[in-house]
């Protein structure tokens, strides 16, 4: 029995020692070197604050720029997408906000705003989660000059979804404004 926790001892040192180190050389996912790399300067104009206010009512969102793996091959390469965070206030009250999290990356999950193309005619393409329905959306957002976008539209993505048993399924409604002009911070 004495040698029984001896080993045991032992065993769980050396496992500690190896978790130690191996916690040292995880390195952040920017530093991992990409196989290769496709920037989106298209995207630069869209990066930053912007808000529209109207009465008590205002939305805003901040959006960045952010270099990451690629996330529809997996041969190491890396490309720019827009990841965002948003608020939206109504009557003055907060109905939704990610801003909170706005200084995290891709990688945390914790945005609510991904953007992956802009179009010839400068209009991103992006996903918002719609926070308090559980919805998600594509935005069509157009840039106007070096000031203003506008959310041009927002629209339920086509097709089936599914939703496992136990989920709850969330509201098809779009409550965030639509068709306005945001102005940057």
């Amino acid at each position: 029995m004495k040698n029984l926790k001896k080993y045991i001892l032992i065993a769980l040192a050396v496992l500690f020692t190896n978790l130690s180190f191996a916690q040292k050389n995880l390195n952040p996912i920017q530093e991992i070197p990409c196989s290769n790399y496709t920037p989106k300067p298209q995207f630069d104009k869209f990066t930053g604050h912007w808000k529209w206010t109207s009465g008590n009512d205002s939305f805003e969102m901040v959006l960045k720029k952010e270099k990451t793996f690629n996330i529809l091959v997996s041969d190491h390469s890396c490309v720019d997408y827009i990841i965002g965070f948003h608020q939206y206030v109504k009557n003055g009250i907060i109905i939704e906000s990610s801003l909170q999290h706005q200084n995290t990356n891709f990688g945390q999950n914790l945005l609510s705003i991904f953007g992956v193309g802009v179009s010839p005619d400068e209009i991103l393409s992006a996903g918002v989660d719609i926070l308090s329905n559980g919805n998600y959306v594509k935005m069509e957002l157009e840039y106007i000059d070096v000031n203003h976008v506008k959310i041009k539209s927002l629209n339920t993505y086509p097709g089936t979804k599914l939703h496992l048993p136990g989920q709850t399924i969330p509201s098809s409604e779009i409550t965030l404004p639509q068709d306005i002009i945001l102005t940057k911070q």
